[in-house]
């Protein structure tokens, strides 16, 4: 929500006027074809934008070619069609973004029609923003907000000008297929066109327009002469075409988390999140623990570092959507080291049992090493990663199960550039070297900075119980821990507040990222964070992240 607190003058604000009457046009002879050339902008009055107009397929005649106020069918918004039905309809749908580092995360219709007018800022910290949007789109925006003219407004002429910058003051408002990893998407009366339940309909910022027949002609069955489906634009937010995917930390089902489940049920961790991580599309759980059927009933006293599963404890990642498991744990082995049984084959058969993919691991060096590729609404995603921190006993070799190791990260930069010549999206995770500070440490930096040189679009570090600084660094969104999701550290308070993730990808493009926050209770519960907590927590990560673009 906003920072500022004063009340909102919205009396000043400019309300649109209603548009002039077009003048008649001279019709060409009809014929029965069809054409891409569109007929002069004032058939539809100035709200439509250039690039919408720009896809509209006419058939050519005098139906269409006459002014508004004689033609057959007018195309226009829907409130401009007063109570007529439509004979066809799309969508266009804007949305309202600011720099990614943001806290803010809803603004109201009115807040932001006051922002528009220069009447109110939504973050006190960049009270000089404005608000980018392109001359073409300009008209239909300020139509949306049933304005005449905005004040705090800067118009640029393309979208190739209004480069996105995570760390930007200015905010915009963008067409949907237009969005950036850099830009934060705001709601509006909080819906985000990034919502899996998003009614456009319902959204401030969504222009529908639909063929009309004039009120004023006399033909009785217009739908008899075209197919009007035809004519109009394909929504520029096809739900057919997005992925979302949530990212997760640290899970271990073993110690106290273990004995909750043992006691409370073993659903009882994610109960909380629960409709969160299902929703997704595709849901990701970073599992560091093998299991294994002669697991022990778990002690919550037990203060060693050497864990197992019990077999039934999946059943919590099942019932939480999980479909993509990383096994860059350390932990893999630990069966392997304390009862002389290599857990994993069993651990992949269970996986597989309930149609769970997963990467960084295997019962090989060369099967850990191999990346996963899943096509999902034509966006193609390849995951990879790796342990570096050992200890060895986790590694997988030539004719051992385990993580895979990184060694240099020569193969894993390589196999990053393969894939995205490929045209995958490239996903990297690490088991890297553990530490109990918000920051980046140096080596960090340096390892997660090499591998993003590669070419990968998100690079995560799954190792941190903690949660940890960001950044965009050389086109890849670099996260250097998202902290724990499902293990309890009661002497550690730096790990109980952690981040899920939810990236978005649209026409083979990562279009951008949410980050939800958590905190977790009850050893091993995590719930998100009220709005205050939220805040807080999202402006200290913010905090600590800054500092990594002075080093760029």
């Amino acid at each position: 929500m906003p920072t500022n607190t004063e009340p909102i003058n919205t009396t000043d604000i400019p309300t649109l006027s209603p548009s002039p009457t077009p003048t008649e046009t001279p019709s060409p002879t009809a014929t029965n074809t069809a054409t891409p050339t569109p007929p002069p902008a004032n058939f539809w009055q100035i709200d439509l934008p250039e690039t919408f107009v720009s896809e509209i397929m006419l058939p050519e005649g005098s139906s269409w070619l006459s002014d508004q106020k004689s033609s057959r069918y007018h195309i226009v918004p829907f409130d401009e069609g007063k109570s007529l039905e439509p004979l066809a309809q799309t969508d266009w749908t804007y949305v309202l973004v600011a720099p990614f580092f943001t806290v803010t995360d809803n603004l109201s219709y009115e807040e932001l029609r006051a922002f528009l007018a220069g009447n109110s800022s939504p973050d006190v910290t960049r009270e000089d923003a404005k608000v980018l949007m392109t001359q073409n789109d300009k008209a239909a925006i300020l139509h949306l907000l049933n304005m005449s003219w905005a004040k705090n407004i800067k118009t640029l002429m393309e979208l190739a000008d209004m480069s996105a910058d995570a760390w930007g003051k200015d905010w915009a408002i963008v067409p949907f297929e237009a969005l950036d990893p850099q830009w934060k998407v705001i709601s509006i009366d909080g819906i985000s066109p990034l919502d899996h339940d998003f009614d456009p309909e319902d959204y401030k910022l969504n222009l529908r327009v639909g063929v009309f027949h004039n009120e004023q002609d006399d033909w009785e069955n217009p739908e008899d002469e075209f197919d009007f489906s035809m004519i109009l634009p394909v929504p520029n937010r096809d739900r057919s075409q997005l992925t979302s995917l949530i990212m997760t930390g640290v899970t271990a089902m073993a110690r106290d988390t273990a004995f909750t489940m043992e006691t409370e049920g073993v659903l009882y961790p994610g109960e909380k999140i629960r409709d969160l991580m299902r929703a997704a599309d595709l849901t990701h759980i970073s599992n560091e623990v093998s299991f294994y059927e002669g697991c022990p009933y778990p002690d919550p006293d037990y203060e060693g570092f050497i864990f197992c599963s019990n077999p039934e404890y999946i059943k919590l990642l099942d019932d939480l959507g999980a479909d993509i498991i990383e096994l860059t744990g350390n932990h893999n082995n630990d069966v392997l080291a304390l009862y002389k049984v290599d857990s994993v084959p069993f651990t992949l058969d269970l996986y597989e049992k309930y149609e769970m993919q997963w990467y960084a691991g295997g019962v090989n060096e060369e099967d850990a090493k191999s990346p996963l590729l899943i096509e999902h609404n034509g966006n193609r995603l390849a995951f990879i990663g790796c342990n570096s921190y050992g200890p060895t006993m986790a590694w997988a070799l030539d004719e051992r199960s385990g993580a895979a190791p990184c060694e240099d990260f020569g193969w894993l930069k390589s196999e990053v550039a393969n894939l995205r010549q490929k045209g995958y999206l490239p996903i990297v995770t690490f088991q890297f070297q553990e530490d109990y500070i918000r920051e980046a440490t140096s080596l960090q930096e340096r390892d997660f900075r090499d591998v993003a040189q590669a070419g990968p679009v998100i690079v995560n570090g799954s190792q941190s119980h903690v949660a940890k600084a960001m950044e965009f660094y050389e086109g890849s969104f670099i996260h250097y821990g998202l902290g724990n999701l499902f293990f309890e550290q009661p002497e550690f308070y730096i790990t109980y507040d952690s981040f899920i993730q939810e990236h978005y990808f649209y026409q083979g493009h990562l279009i951008n990222t949410r980050l939800h926050t958590i905190t977790i209770e009850d050893t091993g519960q995590p719930r998100l964070m009220d709005p205050e907590e939220r805040e807080k927590f999202l402006t200290m990560i913010f905090a600590v992240s800054e500092p990594l673009r002075r080093t760029q």
